[in-house]
C-alpha cells in the first residue's frame, strides 16, 4: 500500500473502542444496505448507480465516482459520479493512465490509496491542485480488483479530514470487491444478454436476406435491420461504374438525418481509390473501427470547415466500417456509426459487424447471380421470341412458296397434258401424211425419199416424247396407295412385259429373292419397268446380255439394284441421268427419249427414297434405288 495511507490505529481508551463499535455496527448496516441494492442490479449501470450512490452514503462520503478502463486499456472512464460539480466531470471524465493521479496508481498497483490530508494529496499528486485548492478533506482511490484483474477504481471525496482506522479499510476493501463482482457479474448478463441478442440479430438477419433476391430490396432490409438495434445509422456502398462506390442504402433512425446524410455522401463521394475509410476498407478487404471521435479529433483532421461542420452535425462519434466478402472477393462496404460516446464501438461490436457484412456479402453475390440469371433468361427469351418471330415468317414464306410451287406444278402439269394432247393431233397429221407419200412416192428421187424417212422417224421420236411426258406427269398425280407390296412379282411381270423387245436376243436374268415393302403397287411397278427396259436397251450390243435384279436390307431401308453388262456412261456425268431430257447417248446409237430414268426418280421420291447410279464406259451399269421401311 502507497505511504501516503494513515498510520495503523492503536489501542485507545473505552471511549474510542466504542466510537470503533459504533463505527463497525454502522459499517454492517451500510453493507446491508449495499448488499441488498446489488443484489437487484443486473445491468453494469444499475450496479454503478447502487455504488456511487449507496457506498457513498455508507461511507459517509461527500462525493464519489466509479471509473472503468476504456476497450484500449489506455484510460479511466467516469461510468458513475455523485457530489461532483458538472465541469469537474467533464474536466475529469477520461483520465489517461500515463496520468499520475490516486486513482491511476490505485489502477495500476492493483492497492488501495487513502488519503488522509490535503497536504499529503499535493504533496504526492501535484496535478490534483486546481482541484483540491477549495477542499482541506481526504481522499479514497480503491481498486475495482476480480482476482488478479483491474476493471477500474471507486473514487469517494470527504469533505472534512478524517483518518481511515482497520475498520474502514476494512470495510472499504470488502465495499469495492463486492462492487467488483457485481460489476463483472453484471458485465457477464450483459456480454450474454449481447450475445443472445446478437444471435437473435442474425437469425433475423438471415431471414430477410433468404426473404428476396432482389439486391436493393436485400440490402435496404440489412440496413434497416441494424437501426437502431446496432447502429444510429447504417450505409452500403457497391462498386459502380468508373471506379465509383455508390451509396445504395442510407438509413438513419432520425429521417430528417437521412436526408442529410444522404446528401453529405453525395457532396463527398467515395470511390475505389479515395483515402476515405471506405475506400481503403474496399481495397484492403480490412475492416477498421474509430472507437471515439472526439471534437479535437475533428478538429485536426485535414478537412474544410464546411465539412467538419457537416461531420458535427451528423453527431459521428464512433465510427465502424467492414468490408462485405463473397468467395474471397469484396463486393462492397457496410458502414455503421453511433452518436453518442457513451455507445463508442468496442471490439466485439467490430467482430459482429464483421458477420453481418458477410452475411450481407453471401446475400450480394446470391442477388448478383440472380439478376446475371434473370438476364440471361431475358435475352434467352428474347432470342426465343425472335426465332419464333423468324420460323413464323418461315413458315408463312414456306406455306406462301408451296402455294406458289403447287400452282406452278399445277400449271405445268396442266400444260404438260394439254401440250401432250395438244401435239398429238398433228403429230398424227404428219405421220399420216408421210405414210400417204411414202405410198405415192415413185422412186424417182432418192434424196425426196430420204427426207420422208427423217421426216417419219421424227414423228415417230415426238410420239414417244409426248407419251413419255404424259406417263412423267401421270406418275406426279397420281396419288400413293401404300401397301405391303412383294418386289418379286413385279419383277417377273416387268420382264414378261419386255417380251417383244427381247425376242430373238440372248438375255441371262439374274433374279435374286426380293423382300417386301411398303409403297405403290402401281408406280413401283413402273419403276422397275423403267429400269429393265433401260437395261435391255443398253444391251443389245451384247450377244449374250447378263441382267441382275437383287436386294438388300439395311439400317431401316431396302436397296433394289438392276444390273447389266451393257455399254456403261461415263461417271463424271451420272448427275444427269436423272433429269428429263437428259441423255448421255445419241439417239442415232440407243433410242430414247431422256424421260425413263426421270420418272423413275419422282416415284422413288414420293415414296420418301433415293436413286442413284454407278458405271465406268464399256463396262455396264447398275441403277439402285431405296425406299425406306
Amino acid at each position: 500500500m502507497p505511504s501516503h495511507d494513515a498510520a495503523p490505529a492503536v489501542s485507545g481508551p473505552p471511549q474510542q473502542e466504542g466510537r470503533a463499535a459504533e463505527r463497525s455496527e454502522l459499517h454492517a448496516r451500510a453493507w446491508w444496505r449495499v448488499t441488498q441494492a446489488l443484489g437487484g442490479a443486473t445491468l453494469p449501470d444499475e450496479v454503478i448507480r447502487v455504488v456511487v450512490q449507496e457506498g457513498v452514503r455508507a461511507m459517509g462520503a461527500d462525493a464519489g465516482s466509479v471509473m472503468l478502463v476504456s476497450a484500449t486499456a489506455e484510460e479511466l472512464v467516469i461510468q458513475g459520479s455523485v457530489g461532483y460539480d458538472a465541469d469537474l466531470i467533464d474536466l475529469w471524465r477520461h483520465l489517461p493512465l500515463s496520468r499520475h493521479t490516486p486513482a491511476t496508481v490505485a489502477f495500476t498497483s492493483r492497492t488501495p490509496v487513502l488519503i488522509e490530508t490535503m497536504q499529503q494529496a499535493l504533496e504526492a499528486y501535484p496535478v490534483l491542485a486546481p482541484v483540491l485548492r477549495a477542499t482541506t478533506g481526504s481522499l479514497a482511490a480503491l481498486p475495482l480488483l476480480v482476482s488478479d484483474r483491474s476493471l477500474g477504481v471507486l473514487t469517494l471525496s470527504f469533505a472534512q479530514t478524517r483518518s481511515f482506522d482497520d475498520t474502514d479499510r476494512t470495510f472499504l476493501l470488502s465495499l469495492a470487491a463486492q462492487c467488483a463482482q457485481a460489476l463483472q457479474r453484471s458485465a457477464a448478463l450483459r456480454e450474454a444478454e449481447v450475445l443472445n441478442t446478437q444471435l437473435s440479430f442474425l437469425a433475423e438477419a438471415s431471414a430477410v436476406l433468404g426473404r428476396s433476391l432482389d439486391l436493393t430490396t436485400t440490402l435496404d432490409s440489412i440496413a434497416r435491420l441494424t437501426v437502431p438495434r446496432l447502429t444510429d445509422w447504417c450505409v452500403i456502398h457497391l462498386p459502380a461504374p468508373e471506379g465509383r462506390l455508390r451509396p445504395v442504402t442510407v438509413v438513419h433512425q432520425d429521417p430528417q438525418m437521412a436526408t442529410f446524410l444522404r446528401e453529405f455522401i453525395e457532396r463527398y463521394p467515395s470511390t475505389v481509390d479515395s483515402e476515405g475509410s471506405v475506400g481503403r476498407v474496399f481495397r484492403s478487404g480490412e475492416a477498421e473501427v474509430m472507437t471515439e471521435i472526439s471534437d479535437d479529433l475533428i478538429e485536426a483532421m485535414p478537412m474544410s470547415e464546411t465539412w467538419k461542420g457537416e461531420i458535427r452535425r451528423l453527431q459521428m462519434r464512433s465510427v465502424i466500417t467492414v468490408p462485405m466478402k463473397a468467395s474471397g472477393t469484396v463486393v462492397g462496404v457496410l458502414g455503421m456509426a453511433r452518436t453518442s460516446l457513451e455507445r463508442a464501438y468496442t471490439q466485439g461490436d467490430l467482430a459482429f459487424a464483421q458477420e453481418v457484412a458477410a452475411r450481407a456479402g453471401n446475400a450480394v453475390e446470391h442477388a448478383r447471380l440472380y439478376q446475371q440469371l434473370q438476364q440471361e433468361l431475358a435475352e434467352r427469351k428474347r432470342a426465343q421470341q425472335a426465332l419464333d418471330a423468324a420460323n413464323a415468317h418461315l413458315e408463312e414464306r414456306v406455306e406462301e412458296r408451296t402455294r406458289e410451287l403447287a400452282e406452278v406444278n399445277e400449271e405445268l402439269r396442266a400444260f404438260t397434258y394439254s401440250a401432250s394432247h395438244d401435239l398429238r393431233t398433228p403429230m398424227r397429221h404428219i405421220s399420216s401424211f408421210a405414210d400417204i407419200l411414202e405410198r405415192r412416192w415413185d422412186g424417182s428421187d432418192e434424196r425426196s425419199r430420204a427426207a420422208l424417212g427423217q421426216i417419219q422417224q421424227a414423228a415417230r421420236r415426238m410420239h414417244a416424247i409426248i407419251d413419255g411426258l404424259l406417263s412423267l406427269s401421270r406418275s406426279s398425280q397420281l396419288a400413293l396407295e401404300p401397301a405391303p407390296v412383294a418386289l418379286g412379282p413385279l419383277v417377273q411381270g416387268a420382264i414378261g412385259a419386255l417380251e417383244l423387245e427381247t425376242q430373238g436376243r440372248s438375255i441371262e436374268w439374274r433374279v435374286s429373292a426380293l423382300p417386301e415393302v411398303p409403297g405403290d403397287s402401281g408406280l413401283l411397278s413402273l419403276v422397275l419397268q423403267n429400269l429393265l427396259s433401260n437395261a435391255v436397251k443398253y444391251t443389245q450390243r451384247e450377244p449374250n446380255a447378263v441382267i441382275e435384279v437383287s436386294a438388300e436390307t439395311q439400317s431401316g431401308e431396302v436397296s433394289v439394284t438392276v444390273r447389266d453388262n451393257g455399254v456403261g456412261f461415263d461417271p463424271a456425268y451420272a448427275h444427269k441421268l436423272f433429269q428429263p431430257f437428259q441423255r448421255l447417248h445419241h439417239p442415232s446409237e440407243f433410242e430414247g427419249t431422256g424421260i425413263g430414268l426421270a420418272t423413275v426418280r419422282r416415284i422413288v421420291s414420293r415414296h420418301g427414297g433415293r436413286v442413284w447410279a454407278q458405271s465406268m464406259p464399256g463396262q455396264g451399269a447398275t441403277f439402285s434405288f431405296s425406299l425406306p421401311l
